[in-house]
């Protein structure tokens, strides 16, 4: 007997490629393009598979699906969406759907998911959902890079094991850790963080394990360390691989018998805590040096989830810098198609964590309510921008100014519809010129407006209302 396929997506090209793809002597494909007809098709008809879109004309794809699983347990569904952020993988876990491929499609993927699903005979799993719809988004991003760590987050959130989150400083290592926590059976428990970095060697053990009475000069009380503040939920050792060798063992034996005392203690204290770590140095490197242990390695990393740079996620540059533009301006301000390029053409060696202070510096300095490129140049460093942290690749290819402004003009003109007329070219043209090689030439003058205003061929008082005119920044305001 056939296989019986249904297709829920209201892209009918994207429809009709699927119907293409999936349909052979085997098996039988179908496809709607809405909620009400799936469900119509759905209570007539019994499908093995169910691919289905999450947003819909007349609905919610992911409802669907709930109503779909209380009808039958063990259906087995592909989700497939263009809101390809953590939100959507974790629904699509909860909803224990056999898999989610976010847009666009990659076809070979749909085929090996859609083979991979007719042929699996064990998936009966409990249904018990109950999500949130308005949980606030934790992490931002719809780039290709982080799908799978959006996926391999969902799926972590379902159990217990350890989690070992690396990645280089500022990629967002403690919002991973928190949205596993969230989203987790453990949300209800605390979740508590503490840096290895940042406290004193010293102090990490009493802090961790907590002491009693008279452990040491200054103890005069039992004091609980961050182990059994976070009983019942996690704890977040960041920057793991800061932590000393010899404190190292007694996290081990927490992890391997879920046992510890405290400082000055000989009771043992039975705890339920997950841990999660996360680090920016390679453990493996540490462990060659004989900085850190190899068994507290494997028990630290039953799960890794391994974060991209921002440089590797340039489709999600802009997603962050509005969010951040947006909260910390409280919506006043917004980039032009030139600011815009300025900070996908950076390569944000601190990641996040530097874009975000610099929205922030932005956010509070500037006056401008459209930040343009000249503002972003602006606020970062100019040695940093130009010369090391001006991505290569990202780099236009010299070519005459002739030349750019005839592809540029041609482009543009291509670009106008019949009726648009009364566009005030020629202003808005020389506006957009005049700024930027007033702005390069006092910076090539190093601000001295005299040298500028001969080489410009203006008077100086003309290229100081022209500056005033274009809100030239005022780092370039030197008169020596």
């Amino acid at each position: 007997m056939n296989k019986k396929i249904l297709i829920v997506d209201d892209d009918f090209s994207l429809r009709t490629v699927m119907l293409k793809a999936l349909s052979s002597k085997s098996v039988d494909v179908k496809s709607v393009s809405s909620v009400s007809e799936a469900w119509v098709l759905i209570l007539k008809e019994t499908f093995d598979l169910i691919i289905c879109d999450v947003v819909l004309p007349d609905g919610d794809g992911l409802e669907l699906v709930k109503k779909i699983k209380e009808k039958k347990e063990s259906q087995k569904i592909i989700i497939i969406s263009a809101q390809n952020n953590i939100i959507t993988a974790i629904k699509a876990d909860e909803l224990k759907v056999f898999e989610y491929l976010p847009k666009p499609i990659d076809l070979n993927d749909l085929v090996i998911s859609v083979n991979q699903s007719l042929k699996d005979k064990s998936f009966d799993k409990k249904f018990d959902v109950d999500f949130d719809a308005n949980k606030k988004l934790p992490m931002i991003g719809s780039s290709s890079v982080m799908q799978n760590v959006y996926k391999n987050i969902a799926k972590t959130t379902k159990t217990n094991f350890s989690v070992l989150i690396t990645g280089e400083s500022g990629t967002g290592k403690e919002i991973v850790a928190k949205t596993i926590h969230s989203f987790s059976a453990r949300s209800d428990s605390p979740f508590i963080v503490i840096n290895m970095a940042s406290l004193p060697k010293n102090l990490i053990e009493s802090e961790l394990f907590g002491y009693e009475k008279g452990a040491f000069t200054g103890a005069e009380k039992r004091t609980l360390g961050f182990f059994e503040k976070a009983s019942g939920g996690t704890l977040f050792l960041d920057e793991i691989g800061d932590m000393p060798f010899d404190i190292q063992a007694r996290l081990l034996r927490v992890l391997q018998f879920g046992e510890f005392s405290r400082v000055g203690g000989r009771e043992q204290i039975k705890i339920d805590v997950r841990i999660i770590s996360a680090t920016n140095k390679n453990l493996i490197n540490s462990i060659n040096q004989g900085e850190f242990r190899e068994d507290l390695y494997y028990r630290l990393n039953v799960i890794n989830i391994d974060l991209p740079a921002l440089r590797l996620r340039e489709d999600d540059v802009l997603s962050l810098g509005n969010h951040f533009l947006s909260k910390y301006s409280k919506n006043s301000k917004n980039f032009d198609e030139s600011g815009i390029n300025a900070i996908k053409n950076y390569d944000w060696p601190g990641n996040i964590r530097e874009l975000e202070n610099f929205i922030k510096k932005v956010s509070v300095l500037s006056s401008d309510n459209i930040i343009d490129g000249y503002t972003v140049e602006n606020y970062l460093s100019y040695s940093s921008y130009d010369q090391n942290n001006l991505n290569p690749k990202k780099k236009n290819k010299k070519q005459s100014l002739k030349n750019y402004l005839d592809d540029f003009f041609e482009e543009f003109f291509n670009s106008l519809g019949d009726n648009e007329e009364n566009l005030n070219l020629h202003e808005k043209f020389l506006n957009e010129f005049e700024k930027p090689i007033i702005i390069k030439t006092l910076k090539y003058c190093n601000g001295n407006q005299i040298k500028a205003s001969k080489m410009l061929g203006l008077n100086r008082n003309t290229l100081r209302s022209k500056m005033v005119k274009h809100k030239v920044p005022n780092k370039f305001g030197k008169n020596d």
